[in-house]
């Protein structure tokens, strides 16, 4: 059975958690679920100190995510749309899987993205495609759906038999990956 580790970009306990813990509890997977939110990870400070090794010279919590990461065989990414963008939780986050760029660690791992927002859904996928497509790109990773929901206030998501189905068919498409 595939390890799953979701980790969620958002800054606060809304929409994007309510997706991402529905999820996982939908789930018999070995897995975890990470916020980002309450982590410790200090901002890439460009110093290419990973370049040729796989190890960030900074200590904080993003040494044990990315271990996660390694470890799992489906990584499912939740962020919040800002402005268009994912939020600066998950940008930060992806600026320091950097160490793992060169020795190709990521490489081929599963990779699901969702993002929520309170505009109108239209364009979002691709919004949400084109602001990870250096992190896919670059990583390797192999990217098996981007799913985007609209919600602007706290619960949409759990009142909207369309986004409760939207649910049930990520879970299914993560439980038809190999």
């Amino acid at each position: 059975m595939a390890k799953i580790l979701l980790i969620s970009g958002s800054p606060r306990k809304g929409n994007t958690d309510f997706v991402l813990t529905s999820i996982f509890d939908k789930l018999e997977n070995d897995k975890e679920l990470i916020l980002l939110k309450d982590k410790n990870i200090k901002h890439c400070i460009g110093c290419l100190s990973c370049h040729g090794k796989p190890k960030c010279i900074l200590s904080d919590d993003m040494t044990e995510i990315g271990e996660k990461m390694l470890s799992a065989d489906i990584i499912i990414v939740g962020t919040p749309n800002y402005f268009d963008n994912v939020s600066g939780l998950l940008k930060n986050f992806i600026d320091r899987t950097h160490p793992y760029y060169k020795s190709e660690l990521l490489k081929d791992k599963k990779l699901i993205l969702i993002m929520v927002g309170g505009g109108e859904i239209d364009g979002s996928q691709e919004f949400l495609d084109h602001c990870t497509y250096g992190f896919v790109k670059y990583q390797k990773l192999k990217l098996e759906g981007s799913y985007c929901f609209q919600a602007l206030h706290q619960n949409d998501l759990k009142k909207d038999p369309g986004s409760l189905l939207k649910i049930d068919e990520i879970v299914k498409k993560i439980k038809s990956l190999k």
